[in-house]
């Protein structure tokens, strides 16, 4: 099994605006566009398809992320081996979904595309680039089992280093890095350094990060006000910036992101 990210969904009530902001910020190309104003955007590698709350997917914000596959028939074997409840159901298909969908061990959707999301097989991505999600799910150990035993993802260094040290998990696919973090937060647990923020209460897809060249000069050129540094104990981004809906986005250069196992991606 060689399945890789190359889809994230998020969902808006207005996705003119807003698909106008990740054009202006991050050099993103438009893909297309839906009779009902949805809009799906590239870096080269992803779609990004900004859809209207409709079907499975009501809540606004980042909503769910979708894997290219070879073969559906391979996927429902190791279903049927690593997890067996898990809902595989139809989509649509087309510029805005995958052609199947599939519910993580949490009740988590992943759109599934034998055609690569309407993307080019072979990628052509231009920097501002995705190398980075991160899901948010009380037992990330399960979520990291499920994409390793169904998809053929690989635990990296930076996850095996903080067993026992830190309850976050990363998963690798070649092309991106998937954290896999333990939220939403328990009621007693201590308050992070910073405060509570939204993202902690919320279960499901979390963030994106982006890759970007000399760094500074790119996030001189944000709107004021929607940028926090990010921890020096974060093995793998420099900053977060938050959209004009605040969906959350790590940026890095330096620190880069792990891809694979000891593959990094820097700029």
């Amino acid at each position: 099994m060689d399945a890789r990210i190359r889809y994230i969904s998020m969902v808006s009530e207005n996705p003119e605006p807003l698909a106008a902001w990740y054009k202006q910020y991050f050099a993103m190309t438009e893909l297309g566009r839906g009779d009902d104003g949805e809009i799906a955007l590239t870096d080269g590698f992803y779609n990004l398809s900004i859809v209207k709350p409709h079907g499975e997917d009501t809540a606004l914000g980042l909503s769910h992320i979708g894997l290219e596959i070879d073969d559906i028939h391979e996927v429902e074997g190791r279903l049927e081996d690593f997890a067996p409840h898990a809902n595989l159901r139809g989509e649509p298909g087309g510029l805005f979904h995958g052609e199947y969908r599939v519910t993580d061990p949490n009740g988590h959707s992943v759109s599934l595309s034998t055609c690569h999301f309407n993307m080019p097989a072979e990628a052509n991505r231009h920097f501002p680039n995705i190398r980075h999600v991160a899901f948010s799910t009380q037992k990330n150990q399960e979520i990291l089992d499920f994409y390793m035993n169904v998809f053929g993802f690989r635990e990296p260094t930076t996850s095996k280093r903080i067993h026992g040290v830190n309850d976050t998990r990363f998963s690798a696919d070649g092309s991106t890095a998937m954290a896999i973090l333990r939220y939403p937060v328990d009621q007693d647990a201590q308050e992070p350094a910073g405060g509570w923020t939204e993202r902690h209460f919320k279960a499901g897809l979390n963030h994106i990060g982006f890759l970007v060249p000399d760094i500074q000069n790119f996030m001189a050129g944000l709107p004021k006000g929607s940028i926090s540094d990010r921890p020096n104990t974060r093995p793998m981004t420099e900053f977060r910036v938050l959209d004009p809906e605040t969906n959350e986005i790590d940026i890095s250069q330096h620190k880069g992101y792990e891809v694979d196992v000891d593959v990094w991606e820097h700029a």
